[in-house]
């Protein structure tokens, strides 16, 4: 009996230890741009802890004579199946933010009830509303500069 308590303790420190350390790993759920070595869009897709497919990407739109941190970025998020939201940001060469501009937001599915896009110098965003069938949600697409990197999540 002592031995099966033994054994049974064991698979749960096991267990424990093997949830708790995939718990500390998590998963990516945003799109890091480096300003400074990336010269074309990148993009990166993954699954929320909602089952949804969401893409992020981040284009350079700047004229060729600008540094490469400054200048302005198209930033576009995508949940799979149910809207899509890009916008552009400008930064500056002290890597803060002078605008956001040209929202574009399309529901894929059911409609936009409301959005709106603001920014400061630290971070940009789009917060919006959307209604599908019965079900009103609420979503967003954040902007930061972090360490000389553009940060979508």
């Amino acid at each position: 009996m002592k031995k099966l308590l033994i054994v049974f303790l064991f698979m749960c420190f096991f267990i424990f230890t093997s949830i708790e350390a995939y718990a500390q790993e998590g998963y990516v759920d945003e799109l890091s741009y480096d300003l400074n070595l990336s010269h074309s869009s990148e993009s990166f897709t993954y699954t929320n802890d909602l089952g949804e497919e969401i893409t992020l990407k981040v284009e350079p739109i700047s004229s060729p004579l600008q540094r490469v941190s400054s200048g302005t970025y198209k930033v576009s998020k995508t949940s799979k199946g149910s809207w899509t939201v890009s916008y552009n940001v400008t930064i500056n060469s002290r890597s803060q933010f002078t605008a956001a501009t040209n929202l574009n937001l399309q529901a894929l599915k059911g409609s936009i009830l409301s959005s709106s896009l603001t920014h400061s110098s630290t971070k940009a965003s789009c917060d919006f509303k959307q209604k599908a069938g019965l079900i009103t949600s609420n979503a967003n697409v954040t902007t930061t500069i972090s360490n000389g990197k553009l940060v979508v999540k």
